[in-house]
């Protein structure tokens, strides 16, 4: 499949399901890939376009275990913003034993050792706080379930090690995965944030069969400091639509 800037230029876009613009503003998906993971699809600019159709304005791009995309965002940020869309950056710290995304970082320079230890995992997450940055686990579900990570940490011990948000919708997890239904029930009891992720590498190709999730924010200032800082605070709201929503762009 071939891609282009143009594949969404005459789509209407998404509205999700019960969304309420009176109380939000911002309709996130804090999971995507770009060209610089080795299994995404899309440009940037592709990605921005594809998450526009799909009803978002705003987004983390979260490549796997590198931030080469920093360069390229800062090239559209200011033209997006222009429009009401916000992109932040982030990396998703790949390894066999969990996937967390790291949004709001500004550089991530530490190697990441595909085999993990719980010492390197804590410190993963120190140096994102360190940094201000937000830190989610990302689909428990896929990676108990699909990876099979037999030594994938317990719910308990992430909530120990201070994580801010679990991953409770992934869009390219297996159907039955893709609502992570005692995630929910734990962030509840334990007053740890929600938040969904679209995990889009390519954007027909979604394991769930297209999108089920948006994560909704109110923000004062249409800024990523704005949105930043909501997330820190745990100030979000999910809709989940059981029936997917499909992808309508037009590729080659």
């Amino acid at each position: 499949m071939v891609y282009s800037d143009n594949d969404w230029k005459d789509t209407i876009p998404h509205t999700p399901p019960g969304y309420d613009n009176t109380k939000y503003n911002v309709v996130f998906d804090q999971h995507s890939h770009t060209i610089f993971s080795s299994d995404g699809a899309l440009t940037i600019k592709q990605n921005v376009e594809w998450h526009i159709a799909m009803g978002y304005n705003a987004l983390a791009i979260t490549d796997h275990n590198n931030m080469r995309h920093l360069e390229k965002i800062d090239k559209v940020r200011d033209e997006y913003a222009e429009k009401g869309f916000l992109i932040l950056s982030g990396i998703e710290w790949t390894t066999n034993r969990i996937h967390l995304n790291l949004l709001g970082v500004s550089d991530w320079e530490t190697k990441i050792s595909y085999k993990t230890t719980d010492d390197r995992i804590t410190e993963a997450i120190n140096k994102a706080h360190d940094q201000e940055g937000i830190v989610v686990c990302n689909h428990i579900p896929w990676s108990l379930y699909e990876f099979k990570m037999k030594t994938h940490p317990s719910r308990e011990t992430l909530l120990d090690w201070g994580i801010d948000y679990i991953e409770i919708i992934n869009d390219d997890s297996k159907p039955e995965n893709v609502y992570d239904h005692e995630s929910y029930d734990f962030c509840i009891k334990h007053n740890i944030g929600m938040i969904t992720g679209t995990d889009m590498h390519t954007p027909d190709g979604l394991a769930g069969g297209g999108v089920h999730g948006w994560t909704l924010l109110n923000i004062k200032e249409f800024t990523e400091e704005a949105l930043l800082e909501e997330l820190r605070k745990k100030h979000t709201n999910i809709i989940y639509s059981e029936i997917p929503y499909l992808d309508p762009g037009v590729h080659k």
